[in-house]
């Protein structure tokens, strides 16, 4: 294994040890959830574009922007941003307008955190009902959210930019 090999999202450090063995060894970082920033907000749409397959409009940006007061959260790890969740008040209840998590962090508990999160605030602010929308082809959201409690609701036709459609899902909480 080579240096590029390696990339910096792996939790993982590599040892040489004497009679060049290379052992794997696991490096504990403190992860720390937080109320987003307007600091944070090149790291989000950094991610953001990595994760989700467009971001559609400026408008997505400036809804994070808004949002950022009240529903928005980060994660981070040693300093870096390696997830977020931005959410707002639409109609009534409350929406998750986004949510990701680098490759390399996911299936760790840290998207869960982060609804958590994001539900405890709309409890606090008296909504009781929260929705979002997720890519008819994004199996892997599906089941997630699924597995946190959403039901699907309804799809959107030609949501996104690209034409795909959208499946909004809603939980009570």
């Amino acid at each position: 294994m080579n240096r590029r090999d390696i990339k910096k999202e792996q939790i993982f450090s590599y040892v040489l040890y004497p009679f060049f063995r290379l052992i794997k060894m696991e490096i504990v970082y403190e992860v720390q959830i937080r109320k987003a920033t307007e600091a944070d907000l090149r790291d989000i749409v950094r991610l953001w574009k990595g994760n989700i397959r467009t971001i559609n409009t400026s408008s997505d940006i400036a809804d994070l922007y808004h949002s950022f007061e009240r529903y928005s959260f980060v994660v981070t790890m040693a300093d870096k941003v390696i997830g977020f969740v931005s959410g707002a008040i639409r109609r009534g209840h409350g929406h998750i307008s986004g949510l990701a998590v680098y490759k390399g962090y996911r299936m760790k508990g840290i998207g869960k955190r982060l609804l958590k999160m994001v539900d405890h605030e709309f409890l606090a602010s008296g909504f009781d009902k929260v929705t979002l929308e997720v890519r008819k082809s994004n199996r892997g959201a599906i089941r997630f959210y699924k597995k946190q409690g959403y039901k699907r609701a309804y799809p959107i036709k030609g949501y996104y930019a690209d034409g795909e459609d959208a499946i909004v899902y809603e939980k009570k909480i």
